[in-house]
């Protein structure tokens, strides 16, 4: 079928489901179980994404061959921790006399120095390599390796779901449709869902400390919560840094939050606390490892082979042939290039949208600004306790954004590289974007005189009713196009002009 004519078909259902939405935000019977059809519709659209991606764009995802080779490396070493300077690369590109045979050279250092708990994981996968008469040449089952990766990722996607499914107000489902919308729409979500990559296990940990740092706001300070907490973080730091740095700087301002508010550490860190507290130390006993064999926690292919590293026309370039920016211009280029691969998709090759001003681009950058809007006193009325979670989560992301800049000018000063504006570090924190995004449009309405649980209309003046109605409709068009233009920027958008 040609692809723009299923964008196409997309967009209508897209259309239909927006329809559909206004008929349940009146009629309650039956509603309950439509909003959770669209949690349902939520995953399985995201996943068949990811699965059309693998069939027709496999191997484009960052780094995947990297990736590959980690879980290679532990598998055939029975390794727990690597030797980071150990780990060859396989080859991107299939060999030419038969199919999921790779080249794997041993001497070629592997970029990635990432902590080791998702391979581990992938580990579990079963058999995916097998060895063949020539030792430098290995069969892998991509598909399984790739399926495995998929199931992580959907575990991922559902816990991000679940929190808006749990805190938003069930008796309005346009505003289910918009957070799942805006959950799903960052095109590299999809794109990586059946990837060969750690973002998968990001997710999942991510999700899991926001859950208990949401309950934590909540009031809810039991064992469950904080071993939440603990196991997120922990499991984070093992996973990703940039996730685990995230989770960090999230939780460290909702507890000082906390503690200056109540007045008490010991509200905050309750005796439940300390019981799953222990639980970080298996973190820091992989970084004591790993900083007394390289002297740092996180070991880089500068550090563990730096004829690698500065070989690679990626990483380094030879000051006579760097591209020479002022401040200004370097901090315009980097934040074009974060936000169109926060509105685009780059890999092995990049499909992107022309500008970061388009109406593709646009919806989905505005998610950055929607958070900020939880400080305004009629957005913090209508929302308890869950404006902490998302504005500190926004805050963590906006601090991890200027770390993260900082770090990649500095590297452009040094070694010339231009790289490091990958968006997609963020995703495992949609839900603050896309929560932010609901409790903006929520807060926008106003009393209508119109009881969604009973269907029951109070006011009784007909004109006052009538003016209330217009306006809190014109409330809902705005939320359910902009939920549609996110829902077109995503993969309707790649199917009409990338295909």
């Amino acid at each position: 079928m040609n692809s723009t004519l299923v964008a196409h078909i997309l967009l209508i259902g897209y259309i239909f489901l927006v329809f559909i939405t206004f008929i349940f935000g009146v009629k309650k019977r039956g509603r309950k179980l439509f909003i959770a059809f669209l949690y349902f519709l939520a995953i399985s659209y995201s996943v068949s994404q990811g699965l059309y991606y693998a069939y027709t764009h496999g191997g484009e995802s960052p780094d995947e061959s990297a990736h590959i080779s980690y879980i290679y490396y532990l598998e055939s070493t029975g390794k727990i921790i690597p030797d980071f300077e150990d780990m060859g690369m396989f080859s991107n590109t299939i060999m030419k006399w038969s199919e999921d045979y790779y080249a794997y050279d041993a001497t070629e250092i592997n970029n990635l120095c990432h902590p080791p708990l998702y391979y581990n994981i992938m580990r579990l996968a079963g058999d995916c390599f097998f060895d063949t008469e020539d030792p430098a040449v290995i069969q892998i089952n991509k598909t399984r390796l790739r399926l495995f990766s998929l199931l992580i990722y959907t575990i991922g996607l559902f816990l991000l779901l679940y929190i808006g499914w749990s805190r938003i107000n069930r008796s309005k489902p346009w505003l289910h449709l918009l957070y799942c919308t805006a959950a799903t729409s960052i095109p590299m979500l999809g794109f990586e869902m059946c990837a060969v990559t750690n973002d998968s296990l990001a997710l999942v940990t991510s999700c899991i400390c926001i859950i208990g740092l949401i309950r934590f706001s909540e009031g809810r300070r039991n064992y469950l919560t904080y071993l939440l907490i603990n196991i997120g973080i922990t499991a984070s730091l093992l996973t990703k840094l940039t996730a685990a740095l995230l989770c960090i700087i999230m939780a460290l301002i909702m507890l000082v939050y906390k503690m200056i508010s109540e007045r008490s550490v010991k509200k905050s860190l309750p005796f439940e606390f300390w019981v799953s507290a222990p639980l970080l130390l298996i973190a820091f006993a992989y970084f004591a490892i790993t900083y007394k064999h390289y002297g740092t926690i996180q070991p880089s292919l500068e550090l563990v082979s730096s004829t690698d590293y500065f070989q690679s026309t990626i990483y380094y370039t030879a000051p006579e042939d760097r591209v020479q920016l002022t401040p200004k211009e370097y901090l315009n280029y980097y934040i074009n290039r974060f936000f169109l691969s926060w509105s685009g998709i780059e890999g092995l090759n990049s499909y992107k949208k022309l500008s970061i001003f388009s109406k593709a681009s646009l919806p989905s950058e505005l998610l950055w600004i929607f958070p900020i809007m939880i400080l305004l006193p009629r957005v913090r009325t209508i929302t308890k306790s869950i404006p902490l979670p998302v504005f500190s989560g926004w805050v963590a992301c906006v601090i991890t954004f200027i770390i993260q800049l900082k770090s990649a000018y500095g590297t452009y000063l040094t070694r010339g590289y231009l790289g490091g504006c990958q968006a997609r570090y963020y995703l495992p924190f949609l839900f603050a974007f896309a929560m932010g995004a609901v409790f903006l449009f929520q807060s926008l309405l106003i009393d209508n005189g119109f009881d969604s649980d009973t269907e029951l209309i109070t006011i009784r003046d007909a004109k006052t009713y009538g003016r209330k109605l217009l306006y809190n409709h014109m409330i809902y068009f705005m939320a359910l196009i902009y939920s549609f233009l996110l829902f077109y920027g995503n993969f309707p958008f790649f199917l009409m002009h990338f295909t």
